[in-house]
């Protein structure tokens, strides 16, 4: 496990180095994960929130205006970097064990985190984390590539004849609501929802191929799958919701 996080912590360092800042999500796409969160957690003005695996802070920025935030990544370099851009505090560290107080904040988030965990055990460890430094009744929020989704399985899936290794790091796995719901059940959280989201569309993505078929996967599939009875099961990403248990 100490091998996977260092890893991780390279693959990122090295994006860093190589590309800037971590923010590969349009804002069109950023604007529907945040309606969803809006919905969710129910911001109000001096509300806390934490961002754990944060990277270079692309969206604990976009979530500053809603909440007072602070990030947490394993990357010391995209740390640098959110610093470099100001707004929220951020911390170098393993979101599996944050040096951070307990019952702190209102609101935690997990953005494109928890398919880096291979192991369902570490996932429910850092969620188990994620409880820990919320507030009783405090909020969960995540967002994370659906296993179900048709363009995740062709671009991401081992099985896929299409599949890219291009901006993969060795340790991402594509998950499902069963596995999500169950998980965060496992964690102690109440209140669990685990859903589809399409229009994730994207400003950037590895590999040759999937940079040519960008356009129409942004301007075409996407919205298709914006059909509400396509989105709930075949959605893009899963956004996961829930609720520490108390007042």
């Amino acid at each position: 496990m100490e091998q996977d996080r260092a890893r991780e912590a390279e693959f990122f360092d090295q994006f860093e180095a190589e590309h800037g800042e971590y923010d590969v999500l349009d804002e069109a796409a950023y604007a529907r994960i945040i309606a969803r969160l809006r919905r969710s957690v129910q911001p109000r003005a001096g509300m806390t929130g934490i961002d754990l695996g944060c990277g270079t802070g692309a969206f604990t920025k976009r979530l500053q205006p809603l909440l007072l935030m602070t990030g947490v990544d394993i990357s010391p370099r995209s740390i640098e970097r959110a610093r470099q851009q100001g707004g929220p505090e951020y911390h170098v560290g393993d979101i599996t064990d944050v040096p951070l107080p307990t019952g702190s904040y209102d609101c935690a988030v997990m953005s494109g985190v928890l398919h880096h965990f291979p192991a369902a055990g570490v996932r429910v460890r850092s969620l188990r984390e994620a409880l820990r430094l919320l507030k009783p009744g405090g909020r969960f929020f995540s967002y994370d590539p659906n296993r179900h989704s048709p363009s995740m399985f062709l671009y991401r899936h081992p099985r896929s004849p299409l599949v890219s290794a291009a901006g993969k790091t060795d340790n991402e796995v594509l998950l499902t609501r069963a596995q999500l719901t169950a998980e965060l059940v496992a964690a102690g959280f109440e209140q669990v929802e685990v859903v589809g989201l399409s229009g994730i569309s994207y400003r950037f993505v590895e590999g040759r191929v999937a940079r040519a078929l960008l356009p129409i996967y942004n301007g075409i599939y996407e919205r298709v799958m914006q059909l509400p009875f396509l989105e709930k099961r075949f959605g893009t990403f899963l956004i996961a919701t829930a609720r520490k248990p108390g007042p």
